[in-house]
């Protein structure tokens, strides 16, 4: 490995590898020749059985077994323009041999006629995802289609869609919103369908009589997340935060309407879900205050019992099951940790024998790299911020390392987990600890706790950022006027906007992907193309033209007195380049130094792992001329 540890931003060779029903297969996805193709494997032999290259600069995204034979792939496009491949909502099939492989949905299947009078397959200028893959059912797919627009408002359909000839056999007709989610119940049939309305609530529709229903108002939390219907049909499971602080499991009796809290954590949100896989049940909870933690929910399921010793397997780790069996005997399980970029393994139940399949990153070994610690602050008011602490490993208790203070990006909704992080063990193995601020209005501690950094994006979360790290000197894992900031997105805003309200506290400042002019969020970019878009905007940031400009840096860069590193991709649709660009001439006028970094055919944060590497072999640059 090289001395500046740059090969952790080198694409992984296996992407994911999934098991078929029967278990005599593996679908695995692998990097070949600049690309990424789906190879098969005899599972008890590992011999190659076929694969299927793509054409036309397509690769495969997720995949599902819907045999077994049969594989169904959403496709990505790699665009000549841009770095990261897109999606057209496009759905590929074809059997494990490599043999006939069809486009069975999307604007390049069919024969580009809308209809006839013989059923053939037709061409849709839509999104297509799938919703189920209807077990016992082995030529057909339930699958959501969403007709193309610029702003993806059209209204969505569920429709059941042959897997070998691509011929809709059934639509299921519009539900009353775009983007729609789905469950299905025990027929198979669409029952629970939610999507985000106008002013950016979750609504949910239940089928009744073949008409769409919305929920009595006040029934559920307007921002409820649809689970799983039970069994019996007769409740649906949720994620909520009806009338609390946190989000919590609730069950709806579909009946009367009558809802009820199952488990709530006393600290922290509810991160994930462990679903079957088949995606119809859920049976354990993660919640992660500090270190990923399990809950069981259905201790008689199968599937639970297999988990719940998987986790035992693999102590102090993120542990998730991706595929398996029909039978339920072997698993396809995903593991990984703070020092483990990610491993697959096969668990044969039947022979209680865990076995790796592959690492993602073999060349990495976990001895080298260095552990994220759960660390708490207490902010000036008295409110107690969540984070993460890596220490470099040259760090001592004498002699701390210089710090990079990482800001996540969103602000809402998002937070930091204890997991992997490529830039963070970068930063760590090259001489800088890195501290992580889950600052008010990140997500995962309760929505008083988000909705408190609403509005107040210059101003209050970043005297939460500037407090941990104080508390972090107090504690003696740093030194003061030994940090620099530095983030992606909202993070590279904070990062700059630290630097001008804290002229003092950083030796310099990195950004990324950053939105530097509060008003024009409402001018450019691809979050105002959506009603529910501007809804956020106003909520999160408000409409008051005087407090926004006060809260972008753009028009007080004569406060900065330290250097800065921007970077910015030219195809950034979410932070447009014009951000930077008016902070580059706000820079100028000013006479401010800084430095420039910018990549075309990039989007929102570098994908191409050269121009990973690039920039992060130039932070490393800034870093060592301007703090150490």
């Amino acid at each position: 490995m090289a001395n500046n540890w740059d090969t952790l931003f080198d694409n992984s060779l296996y992407q994911n590898a999934k098991i078929s029903p029967d278990g005599e297969h593996l679908a695995v996805s692998i990097r070949h020749e600049g690309s990424v193709i789906l190879v098969f494997f005899q599972r008890d032999t590992m011999q190659l059985v076929g694969k299927i290259d793509f054409q036309d600069d397509y690769q495969p995204g997720d995949y599902i077994w819907v045999n077994n034979e049969r594989v169904v792939i959403q496709l990505v496009k790699q665009l000549s323009t841009r770095e990261r491949p897109v999606s057209y909502g496009e759905l590929f099939a074809a059997n494990l041999d490599g043999t006939k492989g069809e486009m069975i949905f999307g604007m390049h299947a069919g024969d580009g006629r809308s209809g006839s009078r013989l059923k053939k397959k037709k061409t849709s200028y839509a999104w297509g995802y799938i919703i189920d893959t209807l077990p016992g059912d082995n030529e057909h797919i339930l699958v959501s289609s969403t007709p193309m627009s610029k702003s993806r408002e059209a209204l969505t359909s569920a429709i059941k869609l042959n897997v070998y000839s691509g011929i809709i056999k059934k639509d299921y007709g519009k539900t009353p919103m775009a983007n729609a989610n789905f469950l299905i119940d025990n027929n198979d049939m669409p029952l629970i369908a939610s999507g985000i309305d106008k002013n950016n609530n979750i609504n949910v529709y239940v089928k009744k009589d073949s008409n769409w229903e919305a929920l009595p108002e006040g029934t559920v939390g307007n921002k409820v997340t649809p689970l799983s219907i039970s069994q019996s049909g007769k409740f649906l499971y949720t994620i909520d935060s009806y009338k609390q602080d946190r989000r919590g499991i609730f069950k709806l009796n579909l009946d009367d309407y009558s809802y009820s809290s199952v488990f709530t954590d006393k600290m922290v949100d509810i991160t994930d879900i462990e679903m079957s896989t088949d995606g119809r049940s859920a049976y354990a909870i993660r919640v992660d205050e500090n270190y990923p933690a399990y809950i069981m929910l259905d201790k008689e399921n199968q599937e639970a019992a297999t988990f719940k010793m998987l986790l035992q397997s693999f102590p102090y780790s993120e542990v998730k099951i991706t595929s398996r069996t029909e039978d339920g005997n072997v698993y396809v399980v995903y593991v990984a940790s703070d020092i483990d970029p990610g491993s697959l393994y096969l668990f044969d139940k039947a022979q209680n024998k865990i076995s790796l399949l592959f690492k993602y990153f073999p060349n990495i070994q976990t001895k080298d790299l260095q552990q994220m610690e759960p660390i708490k602050a207490t902010a000036t008011d008295g409110t107690v911020i969540n984070g993460y602490f890596t220490a470099a490993k040259s760090s001592t208790k004498t002699k701390p390392a210089p710090v990079v203070v990482m800001v996540h990006g969103g602000p809402h909704g998002v937070r930091d987990f204890w997991q992997f992080s490529r830039t963070i063990q970068y930063l760590a193995l090259n001489g800088y600890s890195v501290l992580q601020v889950n600052y008010r209005g990140s997500g995962g501690y309760g929505d008083n706790f988000e909705t408190a950094g609403h509005k107040v994006w210059g101003t209050l979360i970043q005297q939460d950022i500037y407090d941990t790290y104080q508390s972090l000197i107090k504690q003696g894992k740093a030194r003061a006027g030994e940090a620099c900031i530095m983030g992606g997105s909202f993070g590279a805003y904070s990062a700059i906007q630290s630097a001008a309200i804290y002229p003092d506290t950083y030796k310099c400042a990195i950004a990324n992907a950053g939105i530097y002019d509060l008003e024009l969020m409402f001018e450019e970019g691809d979050i105002k193309d959506r009603r529910a878009g501007i809804s956020y905007l106003e909520m999160a940031l408000g409409t008051d033209s005087k407090q926004l400009k006060s809260m972008s840096p753009v028009n007080y860069v004569e406060k900065i007195k330290i250097p800065l590193l921007l970077a910015h991709g030219e195809d950034d649709e979410r932070a447009p380049f014009e951000h930077v660009l008016r902070l580059q001439a706000a820079l100028k006028k000013a006479n401010k130094p800084y430095e420039w970094y910018v990549v075309d055919n990039e989007g929102h944060g570098f994908y191409n792992s050269e121009n990973q590497k690039a920039y992060m072999k130039k932070v490393l640059r800034f870093l060592d001329e301007h703090i150490k």
